[in-house]
């Protein structure tokens, strides 16, 4: 069960604000924002002095509460990013590919995600196997059969985030694990929000920003590589941290011919970190490890089955998975376009904050909102239904 009274203590600050757009970016909670800040004043009041002893210790400190969070075995496969598409982008600019192999992907995924393999396409002569969505789903077995002997990497989103259509992980993880394909798997829609176990769905590379589910700010991310990996990919890029063969100022670098990467995923951390925000990262997974994901994901999933159960006879376009096991605490509806202006004045009388762009509301649930929440949703909601006459 849910740590209410936890949960209170860190995010009182919404004080009846309806806050639904963690599919876009989270409200970071109170132990969060007081990290954040935190990082400079110290800074500041050491005069830089060992300031990069210490951001190594909250980067070192970080990496094992990821871990745990994920299922990984060991802390040694996390390793800091920008974002997202960095994360992606050097898988795809650094695993061993070229001309004649192929990865197979949707074709409704974000371009965080897509991007980065039409690049290598591009750059690289691989051959993109897309598969097309159905009825706002990507059926797993399709994915599953799109891949053949040449298939190097299958990639997917954990949700997409257009649908909230959930991947079937473990299915697709199992298939891939039988035939020597890479997994991928963009984890930024449900990382912190439903549970994900990267040895049991067979994960080898997965990838996300923390300004989601993870709770924490634009601009940091991480990148799970498996052992299993690691050693093929070739970082896009290079530098002292990166690398076992640096060396310490004065001394320069005697040896021309070649770099030895660390064995491990710090080999993608080429220089300093957005610590601060890495510093954030931590004290948002920490919450999340306190609170228990089992717990988060029941709440979020019972929240979301309530919402749809309220809303069912709405005369909208509600975009819904038709088994349940690819919810993901994500609500997607289409309004008329034409009335965009009532509905953003319905839904900010109901003190909602949601993603909400030309005929398009998406509700993204998390643990903090509750069934009351819901409801005053759902109430909100049907004003905007009555709107399409």
């Amino acid at each position: 069960m849910l740590n209410q009274e936890l949960i209170r203590e860190e995010f009182g600050f919404l004080d009846g604000e309806i806050f639904l757009n963690v599919s876009q970016v989270c409200m970071p909670p109170k132990r969060v924002q007081e990290a954040y800040g935190s990082f400079m004043d110290n800074y500041v009041k050491c005069f830089g002095e060992g300031v990069v002893d210490t951001a190594w210790g909250i980067v070192h400190g970080c990496r094992p509460k990821l871990a745990k969070l994920i299922g990984a075995k060991h802390e040694h496969e996390i390793g800091f990013v920008k974002n997202t598409a960095e994360g992606m982008g050097i898988l795809a600019a650094g695993y061993p590919l070229g001309p004649g192999d192929n990865i197979v992907i949707a074709d409704q995924e974000h371009q965080s995600t897509l991007f980065p393999w039409i690049n290598a396409h591009q750059t690289r002569g691989i051959t993109l196997n897309v598969v097309h969505h159905e009825d706002n789903e990507i059926p797993t077995q399709k994915l599953i059969d799109a891949m053949d002997e040449n298939t190097k990497i299958l990639v997917v989103s954990s949700a997409q985030f257009s649908t909230g259509f959930m991947a079937d992980l473990q299915a697709l993880g199992d298939a891939c694990h039988e035939k020597g394909v890479v997994f991928a798997v963009d984890g930024i829609q449900t990382l912190g929000r439903i549970v994900m176990d990267v040895e049991k769905m067979h994960i080898d590379y997965l990838c996300a920003g923390s300004n989601k589910g993870l709770l924490a700010s634009l601009g940091c991310g991480f990148v799970y590589c498996s052992d299993r990996i690691v050693h093929k990919v070739i970082p896009p890029y290079a530098g002292y941290q990166s690398t076992v063969s640096h060396v310490s100022p004065p001394s320069v670098t005697s040896n021309f011919d070649e770099l030895e990467w660390y064995p491990h995923a710090r080999r993608f951390e080429s220089g300093n970190l957005s610590y601060n925000c890495i510093l954030a990262v931590d004290k948002g997974v920490e919450l999340l490890l306190e609170l228990g994901m089992d717990n988060i994901e029941k709440h979020v999933l019972e929240l979301e089955c309530h919402l749809r159960e309220k809303i069912a006879d709405l005369p909208l376009h509600i975009v819904q998975a038709k088994d349940k096991k690819h919810w993901s605490g994500i609500v997607c509806i289409y309004y008329p376009k034409e009335h965009e202006k009532e509905v953003t004045d319905i839904l900010k009388s109901y003190h909602i904050h949601c993603t909400m762009r030309g005929g398009y509301i998406r509700l993204g649930i998390d643990f903090y909102n509750t069934i009351e929440q819901m409801d005053l949703v759902s109430e909100a909601l049907h004003k905007v239904g009555a709107l399409a006459g």
